[in-house]
């Protein structure tokens, strides 16, 4: 298992690294997002050298971008971004890039939705496989119909991976989706995003932070085990940097126990 940070968008790229290496994470999970961290902004030979001297491994988080707006002008622009984060991905050594899921409009139907996408990542997986980079699709934190549609997807679309997020799971629902997820395209799960909320809102708490509504985490550590999860975990939490601190610690409690 690798647990990983995420940067804060808003400041400083190289810092932002530089604390997550020192504290000895075994990646960044480097989110593409205004202000500080735009790829057009990105210094990749400052960053790269950073990375080999810390030891430290990279995953890129694509923007959220319109990918299945109804206007066409709008997908290609964000076709275009995601392009651009893969070769930056490329540039910097990372083997993977996330994106984001967005539904569709509903007057547009899933047959439609599904092939929208499927066309999208076609042109994504083929040029991420000619560097070695694997294109996932992260879940959304708007679960209806989500499941379905992420499932038509993955088949619609045989190279594409699923970033699953833990939290978005667990929002606006009777139970956590995680499980759920992991039994319908566990062999697609290439990586996992964790953060705490109370079922209602997306707050990003500390892992076992919520008062009520909460993830129950020894619960959803043993889906990943017995699914047979144990690849790359990034700790999305908000707040002081302590509390990225003490959920590593308690993430890492939660997979040495049990089986």
């Amino acid at each position: 298992m690798l647990i990983g940070a995420i940067n804060h968008p808003f400041r400083d790229v190289l810092a932002e690294v530089r604390w997550i290496g020192e504290n000895r994470f075994d990646f960044v999970d480097l989110a593409l997002e205004a202000p500080a961290a735009i790829p057009d902004r990105i210094d990749q030979a400052a960053l790269r050298s950073l990375l080999n001297g810390l030891g430290l491994g990279i995953v890129l988080r694509a923007a959220d971008l319109p990918v299945s707006h109804p206007y066409g002008r709008l997908r290609r622009a964000a076709l275009d971004e995601l392009r651009t984060s893969l070769d930056l991905a490329a540039g910097l050594g990372s083997r993977l890039l996330v994106t984001r899921f967005q539904h569709w409009p509903d007057w547009l139907g899933d047959e439609a939705g599904v092939e929208l996408y499927g066309q999208l990542y076609d042109i994504l997986c083929q040029q991420g496989a000619q560097s070695s980079v694997a294109v996932a699709l992260e879940n959304h934190p708007n679960n209806a119909h989500q499941l379905k549609r992420l499932r038509k997807i993955v088949q619609r679309s045989p190279d594409l991976r699923l970033a699953l997020n833990v939290g978005h799971a667990n929002l606006q629902v009777a139970r956590n989706q995680t499980r759920e997820f992991l039994f319908d395209m566990g062999e697609r799960v290439i990586h996992v995003y964790l953060s705490d909320n109370d079922g209602r809102e997306n707050g990003h708490l500390p892992l076992a932070a919520a008062q009520s509504g909460g993830v129950d985490w020894p619960r959803e550590i043993a889906n990943f085990k017995s699914f047979a999860y144990n690849r790359s975990f990034t700790l999305e939490i908000g707040g002081d940097r302590r509390w990225i601190l003490a959920s590593r610690e308690y993430l890492s409690e939660l997979w040495a126990s049990g089986p």
